[in-house]
């Protein structure tokens, strides 16, 4: 089968790989939709200081089960998603559902094989979530961004009546956005320099949007909105940290999504003493936030259609990768959709077209 193949940083091409052999209690699954996300640029780029070569990359991803154990209650042709993180399975952290604490926490497609950029994958039934049939793959392909999301609002404690600011609006940042309007949070203000980003946002409803580039966000949003309760930092750098400490209120939380470029920012203590304030880490999700996220994404209380900017074949994935990193202005999440099931999807709609007496058998689930 086609897959991206990771060797080393900026050592990757689609190439011929083994086809995954799926163990006892494991689910064979066909990938029909894979998103890109920075953690895969950061990793393909020999950027990310977590990488183990080599990989098969891609944790964001959906498909179409083929083939999987009774006891999991799967079965061929439903549609499932992965959670992409492993642990020990025998620690305290493990059996609450948060791998993410656990000492021995893995992440697939970045310490370990087994990532989404490919044709097949075989992943143990626990790890696989069953999808609403009638959600669209894009859909679907977007359930693990949307459990950052609704992770970090959970780890802020967002409820009504709360005041919020997200800095930086890439894919995560409209997520978490989202995410907590429908948590009801009584306003959101959102920065972001890029203008086709913000024109994203108002086209998701949100009115409170700042250019940092024209105006200072801490005055934007004091004029705005008073002092907010939350702001999540989703950018990183010594600007935005300096600016989450100035505008938040005493007592309120600094939630920090990024992945800094830098191991330390340097960041100054005395405004986190002197305000009391809360700094929380948001890295990944639990167990937990995996159904969440597919409720909000299934009642469309979180939107994702117009944060997806292109859907590309596997064999154009350097393509989508160049897009993300050259032309941030224009693209913001890139899914990529492997061959065979693009290839398949091509036979059925040319047979429909040349043997329409067959519709009724056609019509039947693939």
């Amino acid at each position: 089968m086609k897959a991206v193949f990771l060797t080393g940083p900026n050592e990757f091409s689609i190439q011929d790989v083994a086809e995954p052999i799926p163990k006892r209690d494991e689910v064979l699954i066909q990938v029909r939709m894979a998103g890109i996300c920075g953690t895969d640029v950061h990793l393909l780029r020999g950027r990310n200081p977590f990488a183990k070569y080599p990989l098969i990359p891609g944790h964001e991803f959906m498909g179409e089960v083929l083939k999987a154990p009774t006891r999991s209650k799967l079965k061929k042709g439903d549609k499932v998603t992965v959670f992409p993180e492993v642990g020990c399975g025998k620690c305290p952290a493990c059996r609450g559902g948060r791998l993410v604490h656990c000492p021995e926490f893995k992440f697939v497609g970045v310490h370990l094989p087994g990532g989404g950029f490919c044709e097949r994958v075989a992943v143990p039934y626990q790890r696989v979530f069953p999808l609403p049939r009638r959600m669209e793959d894009k859909v679907g392909a977007m359930v693990e961004p949307t459990a950052v999301a609704v992770h970090a609002n959970k780890r802020a404690g967002i409820g009504h009546g709360r005041k919020v600011v997200i800095i930086g609006g890439g894919t995560i940042g409209l997520l978490i956005a989202q995410v907590a309007r429908a948590y009801g949070a009584l306003c959101v203000v959102l920065s972001e320099p890029i203008a086709d980003r913000r024109k994203i946002a108002r086209a998701l409803g949100f009115q409170l949007i700042c250019n940092p580039n024209e105006e200072e966000l801490p005055s934007f949003v004091q004029n705005k909105i008073g002092f907010p309760d939350v702001v999540f930092d989703v950018v990183g750098t010594v600007k935005t940290l300096d600016d989450s400490q100035s505008m938040t209120r005493p007592n309120g939380k600094i939630v920090l999504i990024a992945l800094p470029p830098t191991v330390g920012l340097g960041v100054p203590y005395l405004p986190i003493f002197a305000k009391e304030l809360q700094i929380i880490g948001s890295r990944t999700y639990f167990v937990k936030d995996f159904p969440e996220a597919i409720r909000l994404l299934n009642s469309k209380k979180v939107r994702v259609h117009p944060i997806i900017s292109q859907i590309l074949p596997l064999e154009k994935f350097e393509e989508a990768l160049d897009h993300l990193e050259k032309e941030p202005e224009k693209y913001v999440k890139i899914l990529i959709q492997p061959p065979s099931y693009s290839e398949r999807q091509k036979k059925v709609v040319i047979a429909r077209s040349e043997i329409p007496r067959l519709s009724t058998y056609l019509s039947r689930p693939l």
